[in-house]
């Protein structure tokens, strides 16, 4: 029997991201390390899943190009997670949603990230596209860059609003 439950994906602080990031990201670091270079620039924006109030997953948007400087049409995803119990349930979908209206409200025409090897499934299935060879991050893993154009090449329905609510399965 499938069990439905509601699920609001809205903004959140920087700081609300950090636990989340280091349970998950980052468990062998200081929490120091979970707080990312442009947390607190003006068009990043941070976003918190939460199931019965309690925050299930996070994701960071940030106005960055591959080479690291700003771009007005370049965004990087950074900082995803969504607590292992909750995987596979459509919740990282909905926080890239919420990411991509983001970007795309203002004037975002790319976005790109830094993606485990573990999870590029995940992101591919959403119209990202492995770019480069595969890279190692010390104390981290093996990743690749996954880009995706925000002119189409996106498999998520249009969202609207800056919180919004999802019913999503319970069991998978």
């Amino acid at each position: 029997m499938t069990v439905l439950m509601k699920v609001v994906v809205k903004a959140i602080p920087a700081p609300a991201t950090q636990p989340l990031r280091h349970l998950i990201l980052r468990p062998n670091q200081p929490v120091d390390e979970c707080i990312y270079p442009g947390d607190e620039d003006s068009g990043t924006a941070h976003f918190g899943a939460f199931l019965e109030g309690k925050l299930i997953g996070v994701a960071s948007i940030y106005n960055q190009s591959l080479e690291g400087e700003g771009s007005p049409d370049v965004w990087r995803i950074r900082g995803m997670v969504t607590l292992e119990e909750m995987r596979g349930r459509g919740c990282g979908g909905r926080l890239l949603e919420a990411c991509f209206d983001h970007a795309q409200s203002h004037n975002g025409d790319e976005i790109w990230c830094n993606a485990r090897t573990t999870v590029m499934g995940f992101y591919e299935r959403f119209g990202f596209r492995k770019q480069g060879e595969e890279f190692d991050l010390p104390g981290i893993g093996p990743h690749f860059v996954m880009v995706a154009k925000l002119d189409g090449d996106l498999n998520l329905p249009a969202g609207s609003g800056a919180v919004r609510e999802y019913t999503l399965r319970a069991t998978h």
